[in-house]
């Protein structure tokens, strides 16, 4: 059986606040924090796991969406973890006479913050060296690495691709996604922050820290997404403890941090980078200054 927390689940199991057998909100709250409840939640979310993960040894016909989260095959797990709370209909009726509402709420507690947080937690160390590491490019490396890996063996990284499609109609659901990105997004910012302050580094022009961040996430969550479809070889090298989302940090590392000081914005180098080869490094910077074009304009 899974430890309690001292969390109140009542904001997240509005199928089970709203329709549980209580007479008052109070006995609602009491429900929705019992440990029974708590259990057939995590057995929801095991189920959740072993279906959305991979099918080694399973039908892959045999997959009808939420099937396989049914009353009874909640109750059938909650049994099978072996601890001393036991599952029955009517204890799962209880709570949730009405199985989309269990489907609803066993999504929200899988999504919920602590999920991320303990994903957060484990990158932490990698994250850290960062700043200080003598070798930047294998910190670089080790953190997107690590992160990539955690991610991968969270359960709930399959489920949040659930809440993401649920999340611009189910307010739930959307809230819950929203604070996975405010936990995520602030532990890689305060990281991100601490390095560029140690080592000097400042955005290039029309950048930020923030905006950064918002890049790296994205093409992180595309290749999570990626390696949930398929892991053609192409993303890790096990061997070197590498991985392209690595390779992603350092060219953004490279192309978005001023650290000639030269004052060019991005667009500004890629005009430069571009440039024919005839110019000579003075012209074709001062070309690829948009002031600089719209004068010869």
């Amino acid at each position: 059986m899974t430890e309690a927390p001292d969390e109140d689940l009542s904001p997240v199991l509005s199928g089970l606040m709203r329709a549980a057998r209580r007479k008052t909100d109070a006995g609602r709250k009491l429900l929705a924090n019992d440990e029974l409840t708590r259990e057939y939640l995590e057995a929801g979310r095991r189920l959740i796991d072993a279906q959305l993960g991979p099918a080694e040894g399973a039908d892959p016909e045999d997959r009808p969406l939420f099937r396989w989260l049914s009353q009874r095959a909640v109750i059938d797990e909650v049994t099978r973890s072996g601890e001393r709370l036991h599952g029955s209909e009517g204890t799962f009726r209880d709570r949730w006479p009405y199985q989309p509402d269990f489907i609803r709420d066993v999504l929200s507690y899988s999504l919920r913050g602590a999920h991320w947080k303990e994903i957060a937690d484990r990158t932490a160390e990698a994250r850290d060296r960062l700043a200080d590491a003598e070798d930047v490019v294998r910190a670089v490396h080790d953190a997107a690495y690590q992160d990539l890996i955690v991610s991968q063996n969270s359960p709930a990284m399959r489920t949040w691709l659930i809440g993401a499609a649920m999340a611009a109609r189910d307010e739930i659901a959307r809230s819950t996604v929203q604070e996975m990105y405010r936990i995520s997004t602030q532990a890689w910012q305060d990281s991100y922050e601490k390095a560029a302050a140690a080592r000097g580094l400042k955005p290039r022009a029309g950048l930020t820290i923030k905006d950064l961040n918002f890049i790296m996430t994205a093409v992180t969550e595309g290749m999570q997404v990626r390696l949930m479809v398929e892991d053609d070889g192409r993303v890790f090298d096990h061997e070197r403890g590498t991985s392209l989302l690595g390779t992603a940090a350092l060219a953004l590392l490279v192309a978005c941090f001023d650290h000639l000081d030269d004052g060019l914005s991005l667009e500004d180098l890629v005009r430069l980078a571009v440039s024919p080869a005839s110019d000579g490094p003075e012209q074709a910077a001062e070309t690829a200054r948009p002031e600089a074009a719209t004068d010869q304009a």
